[in-house]
C-alpha cells in the first residue's frame, strides 16, 4: 500500500486544471510527477491522528533511589 500525497498539477492533464493541488497515491500517479505533478508532500489525512508522546526519562535516576545507610555496617564484623 502506498502513501497518499499531495501534488501541484504543472500541466492540465484529465480533470485537474494547471496549478491545482491533487491527492493521489505515489504508485498510482509517478508515471506523471515529472512531466504533469510537482510533489507538495503527504496528504494531511484526518483518520491518522499524531502519535502520543512518552513521558520525559528524570534527569537523574538514581537519585533517591538507595536509602542514606545503605553502606553503612549492619550489626558486629565477622572478624576473628
Amino acid at each position: 500500500m502506498s502513501k497518499l500525497m499531495k501534488y501541484r498539477v504543472v500541466r492540465e492533464h484529465g480533470d485537474f486544471a494547471e496549478g491545482s493541488i491533487r491527492e493521489a497515491e505515489e504508485l498510482a500517479v509517478a508515471h506523471l510527477v515529472p512531466v504533469s505533478l510537482e510533489l507538495i508532500g503527504p496528504a494531511d489525512s484526518e483518520e491518522e491522528e499524531p502519535a502520543a508522546k512518552s513521558e520525559p526519562t528524570p534527569q537523574n535516576k538514581a537519585e533517591n533511589a538507595a536509602p542514606a545507610n545503605k553502606a553503612a555496617p549492619k550489626g558486629k564484623s565477622k572478624a576473628k
